[in-house]
């Protein structure tokens, strides 16, 4: 069969010629068929693609009432339509086997266009009817009853309908029958598309449960395990163990190395790149059975499961090791990392996982303070040794208000003559059961507990003043004093404030006062450093950059900062003498720190040698045992006035 349409000026109906193939003959006819109104059109085939039944399986609910349709009417044929754009399709047929049809010669082509039950009693007397292909051909439909299909939101969406093959009518009861079925038909057609959306809606509940649930376990940027799914998976081991003869696990804590260095100086997105980098790695160096998680930052945790002994857990640690030697290429840029690793055996009795987690933690800390990039595994020393710091840490608070605190200075000489230029201001702690306790044992506990602000502030005050004083004493200005910085005090936003108020409390000329920074504490904030920087130089204070050389090697930022002075680390002047490498690396930074205007300090200067050394290599200033060790007040007012008189 095909057509050639004829348009018409009605906005309903169009006239089209069809040509129907016989067995043996062609017959040309005309059909008017009703074109439906486009926005209606664009709705009902919106509706029909939200029930999700077009060209679905038979259904038994469905087909029932069809079985029904043709009960109550007494007709062979009856079917469910659904009509799209151009085909009207059956859900539900009895009497025919055609799974679909053109929509524009179907009988429910008109019944889709109004709202009321449509009945042709004989097609071939109905001018619309009288010509179409399925009435003067197979199945020869004489009589036509439907029932349009609205949905909720009101749209034709269909209909119910029955056929026979001879003239006939409905009685009133039958069309009132059809009628209700036509809504039945709807109601399982609003329950079928319920029943789908609440069965999406739970399947997307669950989704999100199990999502939640993965969340409130993971960690967001690695999707490793967090803290919370660690400590349980390790609460578990503990129990299991308990149960087994030879159950040995170990719990690494591991930390990543100046990881703040590259977030700060390379940008976020890049250190989170590195954070899943160091995921990846960490799980690749694993057995299934292990497990790593991420517990924040830079910290990650390692459950070793079944291990023979502590080697198997050095082993993996080895193999993360050598995995870190090769550079992560991060936003176009090699990026090298390392990490402090601490290890805890359950040999010990341990009955809360927080409590080997802690002992882990403790090694690893352990390892940064011997020098990062190496593992410790834990033993009951490093315990006693953390209580020890606990309790030092403790009465660290109270240090400062029962003036438990000293301060020594040590002599700043000129080389070239051996005249004292100043003094550095060395913290004490004169503790009353563990006597006098010098920096390296405090300082540490100082940072992490905050006490280093007030203790800092205190240094700064008292050093101002007495050197101040002995301006006085021995009518020399140009005597200065060196005091050192921590990083938590270099970060403080009011330090250019404190500093200017003590200056201007003691007296104290801001040109005397020389401000000693590491440059890890710079290479670790960057930003913040070079604002900091230029803030106290503006005050008038002398900057210094303190053991230049051990720390992250900033040549490449040194011309960005306003170091007047470096100050050559200890570790290098005291073989200068014995070894030639460590002489030419002072000889590098001393020829650079020139060729920047910048002047130096030789600090650890012990023999006449490396005196002679360094004279020769043009170092203007030295600090050692070989001019004196760090002094009370008293001793440095000797030092100062035979200084005086030797260049007198």
């Amino acid at each position: 069969m095909t057509k050639v349409p004829v348009y018409s000026s009605s906005y309903y109906l169009d006239t089209v010629v069809y040509t129907l193939s016989l067995l043996d003959s062609e017959k040309r006819f005309k059909l008017i068929t009703p074109v439906d109104i486009p926005e209606v059109e664009s709705k009902r085939t919106e509706a029909l693609l939200d029930y999700e039944v077009l060209d679905t399986v038979s259904e038994d609910s469905f087909d029932a009432l069809t079985r029904l349709a043709t009960y109550i009417c007494q007709t062979p044929i009856a079917a469910i339509s659904l009509t799209d754009r151009k085909r009207q399709w059956y859900k539900s047929k009895i009497g025919f086997s055609s799974q679909e049809e053109p929509r524009d010669i179907t009988f429910c082509a008109y019944t889709i266009l109004q709202k009321e039950l449509l009945v042709v009693q004989d097609s071939l007397t109905d001018e619309r009817f009288a010509t179409n292909p399925f009435v003067i051909g197979a199945p020869y439909i004489r009589f036509y009853a439907g029932v349009p299909l609205i949905n909720l939101d009101g749209l034709v969406i269909g209909t119910l309908c029955v056929l026979d093959h001879v003239p006939r009518d409905l009685s009133s009861e039958q069309q009132e029958a059809l009628r209700i079925v036509a809504l039945q038909v709807v109601t399982q057609l609003e329950l079928r598309r319920n029943l789908r959306v609440l069965k999406h809606s739970i399947t997307h509940r669950k989704q999100s449960e199990k999502l939640l649930r993965h969340n409130a376990f993971h960690d967001k940027l690695t999707n490793l395990p967090n803290r919370v799914l660690f400590t349980e998976r390790l609460a578990r081991a503990l129990k299991r163990t308990k149960r087994q003869i030879n159950g040995l696990f170990a719990v690494l804590f591991i930390d990543l190395d100046r990881f703040k260095v590259v977030n700060d100086s390379l940008g976020h997105m890049v250190g989170d790149q590195l954070l899943i980098a160091i995921a990846r790695c960490l799980e690749s160096c694993l057995r299934p059975k292990d497990m790593v998680a991420r517990f924040g930052g830079d910290e990650f945790a390692i459950l070793l499961n079944n291990i023979k002994d502590v080697n198997d857990a050095i082993g993996v640690v080895r193999r993360i090791q050598e995995q870190l030697k090769l550079p992560f290429k991060l936003n176009g840029q090699e990026v090298f990392t390392s990490v402090s690793v601490g290890i805890a055996l359950n040999t010990i009795d341990y009955i809360q996982p927080e409590d080997i987690l802690r002992d882990a933690d403790t090694a690893m800390y352990r390892a940064k303070t011997l020098g990062k990039a190496r593992y410790e595994v834990f033993n009951s020393t490093m315990h006693d040794h953390v209580l020890t710091l606990l309790q030092l840490g403790n009465s660290l608070q109270r240090a400062v208000e029962r003036q438990e605190l000293r301060i020594q200075y040590q002599p700043i000489v000129l080389i070239e003559t051996g005249k004292i230029t100043g003094f550095e201001a060395l913290v004490r702690w004169q503790h009353p059961d563990r006597g006098l306790i010098f920096p390296n044992d405090f300082i540490s506990i100082a940072e992490e507990s905050g006490v280093i602000i007030p203790l800092g502030y205190w240094v700064l005050r008292e050093a101002c003043c007495q050197m101040r004083a002995w301006q006085l004493q021995f009518s020399d200005d140009s005597l200065t004093i060196s005091v050192n910085l921590s990083s938590k005090q270099f970060l403080q936003p009011d330090l250019v404030a404190q500093i200017s108020q003590v200056l201007r409390e003691t007296g104290l000329n801001s040109r005397c006062l020389k401000l000693e920074i590491t440059e890890s504490v710079i290479m670790e904030n960057l930003e913040s450093a070079t604002s900091m920087l230029l803030q106290l130089k503006d005050l008038g204070c002398e900057l210094h950059m303190d053991d230049f050389g051990t720390g992250y090697s900033s040549l490449s930022y040194l011309h960005r900062f306003p170091f007047d002075l470096l100050k050559i680390d200890r570790s290098f002047i005291s073989r200068m003498d014995i070894s030639d490498k460590e002489l030419e690396i002072v000889r590098a930074i001393i020829t650079l720190a020139h060729n920047l205007n910048i002047n130096v300090i030789a600090e650890g200067l012990e023999t006449a040698e490396q005196l002679a050394q360094l004279r020769a290599l043009r170092c203007k200033y030295g600090q050692g045992y070989f001019f004196s060790k760090a002094v009370k007040r008293e001793g440095a007012e000797v030092l100062i006035a035979e200084s005086i008189s030797r260049s007198v």
